[in-house]
């Protein structure tokens, strides 16, 4: 930075003509005075000029850095996509199947559960569905009571026979478009009843 300086200096002060007073003969005197000088505007016109070079090069170079770090982290993510993705089946999910896919078996693969009759590959939010996620309790089963009822913990066999009610099927429709909107539809649940969570 220092050298750029003042190479730039260097640059504006040989730009610059300096004041030089003519030559002056008298009969008295035969003596030449010659002053030179840089006028302070050019010299601040040169750090300025520097200051946006160096800012210019600075800024150009992490730009650089951070295109080369995005397209690194672009092709983490399509590898990721791969050794995640799982087709869409056109044959209804069994509840027993999506048990292989909780995340616990393979630490790169797909991660499913269902909502509203909906499987869902939801492989992107591994961080909430892994097995160290908030949620891991709902991957690889049906979700659909867990999301109605805003909790993490099992129901016993006695609440499990409760049927919704009007405010928990308003909230399992929030959970279902935020799910729907943001992940990988694979397929259907067999044995759904929509009547159990319609509004």
């Amino acid at each position: 930075m220092v050298l750029l300086l003042l190479a730039s200096l260097n640059s504006v002060a040989a730009f610059v003509s300096p004041n030089v007073s003519r030559h002056h003969k008298s009969k008295q005197s035969n003596t030449i005075t010659q002053i030179n000088a840089i006028d302070p505007s050019f010299i601040a016109g040169g750090i300025t000029i520097t200051g946006a070079t160096a800012a210019w090069w600075i800024l150009g170079a992490q730009d650089r850095e951070n295109k080369a770090k995005y397209a690194e982290y672009e092709a983490l993510q399509l590898e990721r996509e791969k050794l995640a993705f799982i087709e869409t089946r056109e044959t209804p999910w069994l509840e027993e199947e999506l048990k292989a896919y909780n995340g616990e078996n393979d630490p790169s693969g797909p991660i499913l559960l269902a909502v509203k009759g909906d499987v869902f590959n939801v492989w992107k939010g591994r961080n909430f569905y892994g097995p160290d996620g908030e949620y891991h309790i709902m991957a690889g089963r049906d979700a659909t009571r867990f999301l109605a009822k805003n909790r993490l913990e099992e129901e016993t066999e006695d609440e499990k026979k409760v049927p919704l009610n009007i405010a928990e099927r308003a909230s399992l429709e929030g959970w279902y478009w935020t799910i729907k909107n943001k992940y990988q539809f694979v397929g259907n649940l067999a044995g759904y009843d929509p009547t159990s969570t319609e509004m």
